[in-house]
């Protein structure tokens, strides 16, 4: 398979090219012209205004659906001329192609570099790879999922081999950095820990209500006990004690009886 990245994407989109595909989906002159001001207001960076002749501001409400827009030219010309090599899926500027053989997933490449030169965009030569599923020593992340292909054996004794996905690495250090940040600034030890709880609680939940899937189980608990370690770190600051990982049965019990949220029940 190919795992695609575009290289510089929100920062290359022709505005031209773009707003050729728009008006083929939007007839109103007032509405067409507010997108184009959008797009040539300008990014504020560092107190600076940088105009900028391409692009979309990544981040800006609208670029999602923009950027939509413009890739939807790979999705009809994959739809109409390549569906023979693999499977297309897209989702904003990140994607992959499912293809049956290395050579399928060669061609593959290719067309999809013949389509973004189109676009006056390209494929980033290091992000971007062919992944081999079949022998189960690769894998690949999309969408904060890190996919690969593990062998199983039925309670018949018969070998087959499935697709199964736990959180990316990535989404992985992603969330232990956004607890640090909720619980690592000396400011937060003025603030009581059911307020912290409350305010992580739909983190928490959420992450949970993503990730939570057959093989993930591991991955969750591990984060779970990541949390209870920096609440307990907190915790000792804020009652001045030197020993990071001291009290942390009680930490627990607290956290138990504020209703904390846990990714594995």
């Amino acid at each position: 398979m190919l795992d695609a990245d575009i290289k510089s994407y929100f920062d290359r989109i022709d505005h031209d090219k773009l707003m050729l595909l728009v008006e083929q989906r939007v007839s109103d002159r007032r509405i067409l012209k507010l997108i184009r001001k959008w797009l040539k207001a300008g990014v504020m960076e560092e107190g600076k205004l940088r105009q900028s002749l391409t692009g979309t501001p990544q981040g800006g409400v609208i670029s999602p659906l923009l950027s939509n827009i413009y890739l939807g030219v790979l999705d009809k010309l994959w739809q109409k001329h390549c569906t023979y090599l693999g499977n297309l899926v897209r989702y904003a500027d990140d994607f992959v192609v499912v293809c049956r053989t290395k050579k399928d997933v060669q061609h593959a490449y290719k067309a999809i570099n013949l389509i973004l030169k189109k676009l006056a965009l390209d494929l980033h030569p290091e992000k971007t790879q062919l992944v081999n599923l079949w022998e189960g020593t690769e894998g690949f992340d999309f969408l904060g999922m890190h996919h690969r292909r593990i062998k199983q054996q039925s309670r018949y004794g018969h070998a087959y081999t499935v697709t199964v996905q736990r959180p990316s690495d990535k989404a992985t250090r992603r969330m232990r950095d956004r607890i640090r940040e909720e619980l690592k600034p000396r400011n937060r030890l003025f603030v009581e820990m059911g307020e912290l709880v409350k305010k992580l609680n739909p983190v928490i939940r959420g992450w949970r209500n993503y990730y939570k899937l057959p093989l993930s189980e591991p991955y969750l608990r591990k984060l779970d006990y990541h949390i209870l370690i920096r609440f307990t770190i907190w915790y000792n600051k804020k009652q001045q004690i030197k020993k990071r990982h001291i009290n942390m049965p009680l930490v627990n019990e607290k956290l138990r009886q504020l209703k904390l949220a846990k990714l594995v029940y």
